[in-house]
């Protein structure tokens, strides 16, 4: 895998680096995966908002508001009881209508979190859908699928289907029986035809994005990051005292040995049965050079009785 001419300590800091990007990958790949469900979660809330507050409207089928516009769905002039003479001009608004509304002050607000209701069949042009929610209504068109999400741009787009309800159909049922309001002023052409239970269209919500890189590495994660690489220094020093250094030593007495020289392995704080293998080595390097000690003391004890006993030949040799 690595080169042989390279030590265990630089071949153990690049598997280190190899498996901390790795592992660096992976921690992106979950951080997406977590932030897009956050998105998700964040979004769902602001639907389920949404539908609540069409809840509470729809609950007396509509709402009625004081004001002074004329672009409300139908009015009312009322006396007011306090003063005979004075009139209030009340208006009525439907769920859709209040919702829609209630969409454009969210619009103008600082909420990050955007939405509109929008339909493959509008009543309200205002309403038409662009090119992310054609997508959205064509996913859960039949009910094939009840939400649908994209990331686009720097946005996180997400929409949710809106299921006709009886109290809808009054006003998006047939047109021959809605209300003369709602015909006056959206026509009788869009926005009709459905039934209860029918897909309505879908609630679509818009949230700011992030990219992965500054949800995974924000301040706090800045100080995961830190501590992880902390433990790592733990790692690299019991590797180069454990390892590398004991190691280092049975090379150089190894190769001193092997060049005829008397040198001490200190062996003596070692247990004979210990199962770390740097240990064992270290026994049998001693043991390998107590045993070549003494086969060099034999070979040398044999060679000067050999040259004795050469010596004692030659002198028998000479003549007398």
């Amino acid at each position: 895998m690595f080169s042989t001419r390279l030590s265990l300590t630089t071949q153990f800091l690049i598997l280190l680096l190899v498996v901390l990007v790795l592992n660096a990958t992976a921690y992106l790949f979950i951080m997406q995966n977590m932030y897009k469900q956050e998105l998700e979660s964040q979004a769902k809330t602001v639907v389920d908002n949404v539908e609540s507050f069409g809840s509470w409207v729809s609950q007396s089928g509509r709402v009625w508001v004081k004001g002074e516009s004329k672009n409300y769905l139908s009015k009312e002039e009322v006396i007011s009881a306090n003063d005979s003479e004075k009139r209030f001009h009340i208006f009525s608004k439907n769920p859709a209508l209040a919702t829609r509304e209630y969409s454009e002050v969210v619009a103008k607000s600082n909420s990050p979190a955007k939405f509109r209701m929008t339909s493959s069949n509008v009543m309200n042009p205002a309403n038409t859908p662009d090119s992310f929610e054609l997508r959205a209504l064509a996913a859960v068109a039949d009910k094939q699928q009840i939400d649908y999400s994209e990331f686009t741009g720097d946005t996180y787009r997400y929409a949710k289907a809106v299921i006709h309800q009886e109290s809808c159909i009054s006003c998006h049922g047939d047109s021959a029986k809605a209300p003369a309001d709602v015909l006056s002023v959206y026509g009788n052409e869009h926005g009709f035809g459905f039934k209860t239970g029918d897909v309505a269209g879908v609630i679509s919500v818009t949230l700011p994005k992030r990219s992965v890189f500054q949800s995974a590495f924000s301040w706090i994660n800045a100080i995961e990051l830190l501590i992880i690489l902390l433990s790592i220094l733990p790692m690299i020093w019991f590797i180069r005292r454990a390892i590398i250094l004991p190691i280092k030593h049975i090379t150089h007495a190894a190769d001193e040995i092997s060049r005829g020289k008397d040198v001490h392995v200190d062996v003596t704080d070692t247990a004979a049965d210990s199962k770390n293998e740097i240990h064992t080595l270290k026994i049998a390097t001693a043991r390998m050079r107590n045993s070549f000690v003494i086969a060099l003391r034999k070979m040398r004890e044999a060679r000067k009785n050999s040259d004795q006993l050469k010596q004692m030949l030659k002198n028998r040799e000479k003549p007398e």
